[in-house]
């Protein structure tokens, strides 16, 4: 019990931790650009934007030592 208690504590400081958002936010920002800049496929846009956020939370997670 306590350590699902310890693993949802570390996800809402991991979601609470502004560099997780704002890597996110670039990742939407250049699916966006991709999508409509490049008419790209529905296929293209999402898994740009699922490799977009998975690199966002490897990076947050690197920085913070964990």
């Amino acid at each position: 019990m306590q350590r699902g208690t310890a693993r949802l504590k570390a996800l809402r400081q991991l979601i609470a931790d502004e560099g997780l958002t704002i890597a996110i936010l670039a990742a939407v920002a250049s699916v966006t650009v991709i999508a409509f800049g490049f008419r790209a496929e529905a296929d293209v846009v999402v898994s740009m934007l699922i490799i977009g956020v998975v690199t966002a939370l490897a990076e947050t997670r690197l920085r913070s030592g964990r």
